[in-house]
């Protein structure tokens, strides 16, 4: 085989610009992998959770369950990564059309529920989670804490005479009054109270 001085130039090009490309990728890569957080230091951006396209549906375990908003089918809500969220994760109900859906399977029995929040003001901070249909307003501390508290001003409790799915919607507004966006979801939780 003959060395070929018209190749060897065509290809030195080629191989320079490969190794360039090599040297920005990793550089990128480093640049996509880490942020800063509010005191300066460096926070590793983590892989964003799946994005669903089916309500998924869950089976109630003792002692209760606790569920990410991330992992609910999500319309309009804004998955965002927070540090101290419980999965390193949270959603924002971003605007009056937002809704998460989620369908739990239980058996009977009287449960209380309660939502992981993060809220800012009194304006930004109620909500409704309905129960297979039903609304319930549900908010944090007044005023909000601006960080991560269970709704426990306002717990929600159900009964379920007999075992079944039950269809959970997350969202601002019920029919009859308005609610709060721009807060921070991080999970909900259902705990058997009987």
């Amino acid at each position: 085989m003959k060395f070929s001085y018209k190749k060897a130039l065509i290809s030195l090009p080629l191989c320079i610009l490969l190794s360039l490309q090599i040297i920005s990728c990793k550089t990128t890569k480093n640049l996509e992998t880490e942020e800063l957080d509010e005191d300066g230091n460096p926070v590793a951006i983590l892989p964003a959770p799946p994005v669903l396209t089916e309500i998924p549906v869950i089976e109630y375990v003792e002692p209760g369950i606790m569920y990410e908003f991330e992992h609910m089918y999500l319309y309009h809500f804004i998955v965002i990564q927070d540090e101290t969220a419980s999965s390193k994760f949270c959603t924002r109900l971003n605007d009056e059309g937002s809704y998460a859906q989620l369908k739990v399977k239980l058996p009977a029995g009287t449960y209380e529920c309660m939502v992981s929040e993060k809220a800012f003001d009194t304006d930004h901070s109620a909500f409704y989670i309905y129960i297979d249909g039903i609304p319930h307003r549900v908010y944090p501390s007044n005023p909000p804490l601006g960080t991560w508290e269970l709704t426990t001003r306002c717990p929600i409790y159900f009964t379920i005479e007999e075992p079944r799915t039950i269809l959970v919607t997350v969202q601002a507004n019920s029919e009859k009054k308005l609610g709060g966006t721009q807060m921070n979801l991080d999970f909900i939780q259902f705990v058997k109270r009987d």
